[in-house]
């Protein structure tokens, strides 16, 4: 994998490749993180109030299973909000971290107890919001998208197909940025600047 020096991502901006007319209405988040051998990723499905879907696969800094899914979450609440949604539907299949940034569970780890508590600043950002857990199955975009950023080599080519951040969202602050300028019609949410992308990788999901 190439190495990257953190210095080149003091805080991303992130360009918005398609944008909805309609920000009004219920915005539809669906979050993934995963975590194994090759590496961590994220996965993001946005589905806009007019039913236009946008995705991100993301590959990310070594996590566990559940600090990934954590990642994931908060990094496509702030995506959301940066796309100017007001109602959002969140969609997690993590039970545990569902019930936990619920506080249905408690959190006995510190990592994980700063991760609610910045999941906890986020929702005031929306006028309305709910988070659900959700079986696997109805997850299998998402899942599909981390698991691509989870396993992707990044090799220095320019290809939106997956991203590679280089911080987690507990060490910067407003890591997620949205700068909306480009409204063309694409399938994927975001591209970075002075980030590296992989090179295309067969099978994305559409």
């Amino acid at each position: 994998m190439a190495d990257f020096s953190p210095g080149l991502l003091p805080l991303a901006t992130i360009e918005v490749v398609m944008v909805s007319e309609t920000t009004s209405g219920v915005w539809t988040l669906f979050t993934d993180g995963a975590s194994n051998m090759k590496g961590s990723g994220l996965g993001l499905v946005i589905i806009t109030p007019s039913g236009e879907t946008l995705r991100q696969a993301i590959r990310t800094v070594p996590l566990t299973n559940n600090e990934a899914e954590y990642e994931a979450l908060i990094a496509g609440i702030e995506l959301a909000r940066g796309l100017d949604s007001e109602v959002s539907e969140i969609k997690c299949d993590s039970q545990l971290v569902v019930n936990q940034v619920c506080e249905i569970f408690d959190s006995k780890k510190e990592r994980i107890k700063e991760y609610v508590v910045k999941f906890q600043t986020l929702p005031a950002r929306f006028r309305e919001w709910s988070i659900t857990h959700i079986p696997k199955e109805e997850n299998a975009e998402a899942d599909a998208l981390a698991n691509l950023g989870s396993s992707t080599k990044m090799k220095g080519y320019d290809s939106d197909t997956v991203i590679q951040l280089m911080h987690l969202v507990l060490d910067v602050d407003g890591y997620y940025k949205v700068n909306a300028t480009n409204t063309r019609r694409s399938s994927t949410i975001l591209s970075t600047t002075n980030t590296r992308r992989s090179q295309g990788i067969p099978g994305t999901p559409h």
